[in-house]
């Protein structure tokens, strides 16, 4: 008699294949999920790294107009400024998560709500960054040679739309800049 073996099963069972896809959907689902939070924390950081650029050029830039400046008004979330360089009417406000400005002619315009014919523009602030902030003054006091300033806070949040699980972020930008003729008029 001839010995017959029995050829062995080669493959695998419904049962197997069943339990290996479903172990593999996980990991696949673990790594998109972590690749989606990844690409996620990475817009955020850029967004937020790019408001703070914006910001410290508005600083910058708002310090040189207010250092040059002969009539400085207002305060809090709005400020007014009459430069002595451009002969030009600066305002900027804080508003709607914001800093906006416009710039009008110098010719009787003594306020921000004397610049008529200019828009407001955003320079500081997008849908994804909340911009708010401060500007206090202080006088320069003739009688005594005491020189004002000029402060300015910066705060700078990230607004999500959606329900993650990211704390907070929040930067806060200060500057102060000394007045060279406040209160002097040209």
């Amino acid at each position: 008699m001839k010995n017959f073996k029995k050829p062995k099963n080669k493959g695998f069972t419904l049962i197997e294949l069943t339990i290996s896809s479903s172990i593999l959907a996980i990991i696949f689902a673990g790594i998109i999920i972590f690749g989606i939070n990844t690409i996620r924390s990475y817009q955020r950081s850029q967004a937020l790294k790019n408001t703070i650029e914006d910001a410290r050029y508005a600083i910058e830039i708002l310090n040189k107009t207010i250092r040059t400046s002969h009539k400085i008004n207002d305060g809090g979330t709005e400020i007014f400024v009459l430069d002595n360089v451009d002969n030009q009417g600066h305002c900027y406000r804080f508003e709607n998560d914001k800093l906006k400005r416009k710039i009008g002619p110098a010719n009787s315009v003594s306020s921000c709500l004397d610049i008529n014919d200019a828009a407001f523009i955003d320079i500081v602030g997008n849908n994804e960054i909340k911009v708010t902030g401060t500007f206090k003054l202080k006088e320069t006091d003739l009688a005594s040679d005491k020189r004002g300033f000029v402060r300015t806070n910066f705060k700078l949040s990230y607004a999500t739309t959606d329900q993650d699980n990211f704390q907070d972020d929040e930067v806060i930008i200060q500057s102060s800049v000394s007045l060279r003729d406040y209160g002097l008029e040209l």
